[in-house]
């Protein structure tokens, strides 16, 4: 028995990437980011259904992504975003014309220049941020050297710093100011038709100024909300994108159900104490596989369309359940820790509600190694 299944929906991820279709229109690009194992949906099974979807382009992290991608998806175009770790050693399996790749220095456009095939070179900006990309203060300088050295420049981007945390915007239009300005500052030097982008899921959503030749979708490609500010700012905004359809469920099984009587401890600690005869469900699934240990006596998972409470800490590897209310469950039940169940759904908001975080992490912490089994 597999102590958890992924199921992905293409359906889902086809609607998600048709809603951000319809919002940024026919002439800007939609790239699919799908970094940090797809969120932790699954890189090659997220790959293959958004490519099906009809994603322009594919987004990670790291060259171990990129070349991951590359073995299944021979022609599919990758943007590497990352930072590069000792970029001179590794160059060689980056000459690919296919790959797009983020730098932040000039150093790193020299290296990459010198391959054959030679990769797209995109040019990441710091407009506050305060992480990669060049300082915008240099703009003028860096264009000029980059012109001068014939250095190979295909797009420039950058990122938003916190979009999606306030409902007030006013910093993020100040980066898209000083992004703006770098971008005529490289026209002035020639480069005119470089692929400008900026955009993720709260700031597609947000800023039709921002969309420009490509978004860049994380989270929402996933159907999940960058946050309740985005939804707010909508709000106010009255803009109505649509709604999100979450893409991914996680089930596992009962193997072990005990009968305690009250006054029973459970689990390390012994953190919780029956208040009554309890029928006790045990789950395959612990911190190691991926659930928070702040769920300990604290969250839910889903038994025959009922919930049913954690009790006791998150082990390792297993998690008990309190199912006295559900007379009929047995070993080998269906288990739902995230996605729906009769009329009741526990989603990856409400695990970041009960642990304090945010659904990226509920979800990118899910364990890499389970199956995903693509639906529909």
């Amino acid at each position: 028995m597999l102590s958890s299944r992924i199921y992905l929906s293409r359906s889902a991820f086809s609607h998600n990437i048709a809603l951000f279709r319809k919002l940024i229109g026919p002439k800007t690009k939609f790239t699919a980011i799908i970094k940090s194992n797809a969120y932790g949906h699954g890189l090659l099974a997220t790959a293959s259904i958004a490519l099906d979807a009809g994603a322009d382009y594919l987004g990670v992290n790291s060259i171990e992504e990129a070349l991951s991608i590359r073995k299944v998806f021979s022609k599919a175009t990758v943007l590497i975003m990352g930072s590069i770790p000792n970029l001179n050693e590794r160059k060689e399996s980056l000459a690919d014309e296919n790959f797009w790749v983020m730098v932040s220095r000039v150093e790193e456009m020299e290296i990459l220049a010198k391959l054959s095939p030679t990769p797209k070179i995109h040019l990441k900006v710091d407009t506050g941020m305060s992480r990669l990309g060049i300082p915008t203060n240099s703009a003028e300088v860096l264009a000029k050297e980059i012109f001068e050295k014939k250095l190979p420049l295909s797009g420039i981007a950058t990122h938003f710093a916190s979009t999606e945390d306030f409902t007030e915007h006013s910093y993020s239009m100040l980066q898209l100011g000083r992004f703006q300005d770098t971008i005529d500052a490289f026209a002035k030097h020639g480069f005119i038709d470089l692929i400008c982008h900026c955009a993720s899921s709260a700031s597609a959503m947000l800023f039709s100024e921002a969309r420009m030749d490509l978004v860049r979708v994380g989270i929402s490609l996933y159907g999940l909300w960058p946050s309740l500010e985005t939804k707010l700012s909508l709000s106010l905004m009255k803009k109505d994108v649509g709604m999100l359809k979450p893409a991914l469920t996680w089930k596992t099984q009962i193997q072990h159900i005990q009968n305690l009587n009250q006054g029973s401890f459970i689990g390390y600690g012994s953190t919780y104490k029956t208040t009554h005869d309890t029928k006790l469900a045990v789950v395959p699934v612990g911190y190691y596989e991926g659930l928070d240990r702040k769920l300990s006596n604290n969250g839910y998972m889903l038994v025959r369309g009922e919930r049913a409470k954690i009790l006791g800490r998150i082990c390792m590897n297993m998690t008990m359940l309190d199912i006295t209310h559900i007379p009929d469950a047995s070993i080998g039940d269906d288990v739902v820790i995230i996605g729906k169940s009769g009329n009741e759904t526990i989603s990856a908001d409400d695990h970041a509600a009960w642990t304090g975080t945010i659904n990226y992490e509920v979800v990118t912490k899910i364990l890499g190694s389970f199956p995903r089994i693509i639906e529909d």
